[in-house]
């Protein structure tokens, strides 16, 4: 029969010794180690906020509020700005070597002497300690964007006064870094788009002139309504397209510029040569990436879905309940891309391979919207469908010449004047308590622990002994 309750807390009363022991000896050394070994650390916490009405076009289109932070994506899905896109610059070796280099020459504080493990490491040159200390700084170093609009800024140091130096260090820095890189983006960008307006400038003065000698062989003066509007069509996608190419523009420029600046974009321009000019012995592990299975469904799926939506353009409006829904279907493709493209590279890489993989889906999309155009043409006469030719090609250029204009005006304004992509909020103050180790969390924990391990350890040995007992004794 089996004993009743009692007996068990009589079995605890008869060993409370042994259960003494095994539950004070680990509770002691807990104590002992968070008071007196174990080295304290102190977290220092920034706070930014962003004021994204003032950020500059580039970079309110770099960031988003889900996992896809692209340029051209962004803005097509309506996306909120937050930190997201940030967070890898934020926690690269890049940045991490800046702040190293602003707290020695502005705050006299050399991050590498307090790392004793590192400095005295013999093994090491100097160029190879300073790379430990900035790849110890990456895993110190924590961005939380959870609230959106707001994010936090931590760094962890057993110096008090370095956590909220280095804290505050990065925000100042990561500043500084945005805006280099927003100078040189917009001055490629410039570049580009004079560039740009000089042809379709030229083009427009041709078409002009062509329409009317034209007119004047043919005698026709304009074209019927239905050519007007396929004629109106051609230039609502071919404005989308150049817009597309302005966005992807803007996206490898700042690249470059990121590249320039320190950051490692190697992998990126390899997906580029690998997806744009695959001869030669394809990179390693781009093309993995590229021929991926579950990525080249997605890059099929993202560009049937751009098809279907370039032509629900030509008749629906952007709050007609089908494109609300198309569009939130182009938005989980993209979530999914980015995904899976992170799985051969780091968020910042994978988003422009995302933003790549837009682009291309649009132009493709956009030759067999225009191919269907196309073949509406050749229900017109010759002579009328010369002229309509003309007048599309004319209407393109303008509507081109339009978008540029304005693009090309932005980026001037951009290049001329620093932004602050985010406002400090909270600068980081010196902490006064370590969140490390947490002293009544680790010797409590520890308690109790060992109290149920001690309980487990005496009817074990109780239940031992009963076995070695003779039957009825």
């Amino acid at each position: 029969m089996d004993k009743p309750v009692e007996s068990y807390f009589a079995v605890l009363v008869r060993h409370w010794k042994l259960l003494a022991i095994i539950t004070l000896i680990p509770t002691l050394v807990a104590l002992i180690l968070v008071l007196f070994i174990l080295t304290p650390v102190y977290e220092g916490k920034a706070t930014v906020i962003f004021p994204l009405k003032q950020s500059a076009s580039f970079m309110r289109r770099s960031l988003s509020e889900m996992d896809l932070p692209v340029s051209g994506m962004s803005r097509l899905l309506e996306t909120t700005p937050t930190l997201y896109n940030h967070i890898a610059i934020i926690e690269s070796r890049t940045l991490a070597l800046r702040v190293h280099n602003y707290l020695k020459t502005e705050k006299n504080t050399d991050l590498l002497r307090t790392y004793r493990d590192i400095l005295n490491d013999g093994r090491l040159d100097e160029e190879h300690k300073l790379r430990a200390v900035a790849k110890r700084m990456q895993k110190r170093v924590n961005v939380d964007d959870a609230e959106r609009g707001m994010a936090e800024i931590t760094f962890l140091h057993t110096d008090p006064v370095v956590a909220a130096d280095v804290s505050n260090a990065y925000i100042s820095e990561t500043l500084k870094f945005l805006n280099e890189v927003n100078r040189t983006t917009q001055s490629d960008l410039v570049v580009f788009l004079e560039g740009r307006q000089a042809e379709v400038e030229k083009s427009l003065q041709t078409a002009e002139a062509e329409i009317e000698r034209v007119k004047e062989e043919t005698g026709i003066l304009s074209v019927e309504e239905q050519a007007a509007q396929i004629i109106s069509s051609y230039a609502d996608i071919e404005t989308l397209v150049v817009q597309a190419e302005i966005d992807y523009q803007g996206s490898l420029s700042q690249a470059k510029a990121m590249e320039q600046a320190g950051m490692d974009m190697e992998a990126y321009y390899e997906w580029l040569r690998a997806g744009q000019n695959p001869e030669g012995k394809p990179p390693v592990p781009a093309i993995d990436a590229l021929g991926d299975t579950a990525i080249a469904k997605l890059r099929s799926d993202l560009g049937d879905l751009e098809l279907k939506r370039q032509q629900m353009m030509l008749w629906a409006t952007p709050d007609n309940p089908d494109m609300v829904l198309l569009n939130a279907q182009i938005d989980s493709i993209g979530r999914e891309l980015y995904r899976e493209f992170s799985g051969y590279y780091d968020a910042s890489i994978a988003s422009l391979l995302v933003e790549t993989t837009a682009y291309q889906a649009q132009l493709d999309v956009a030759k067999q919207v225009l191919g269907e155009l196309d073949a509406k043409l050749n229900a017109f006469p010759p002579e009328e469908r010369r002229l309509i030719e003309l007048e599309r090609n004319r209407d393109v250029q303008e509507s081109i010449y339009l978008v540029i204009t304005q693009e090309l005006e932005q980026a001037r304004i951009q290049e001329m004047r620093d932004e602050a992509p985010f406002t400090v909020l909270d600068e980081a103050l010196v902490p006064t308590k370590a969140v490390r180790p947490r002293k009544l969390v680790a010797t409590l924990g520890t308690f109790a622990i060992a109290f149920w391990a001690g309980i487990f350890a005496i009817f074990w040995v109780e239940a031992a002994a009963r076995r070695r007992r003779p039957m009825g004794g």
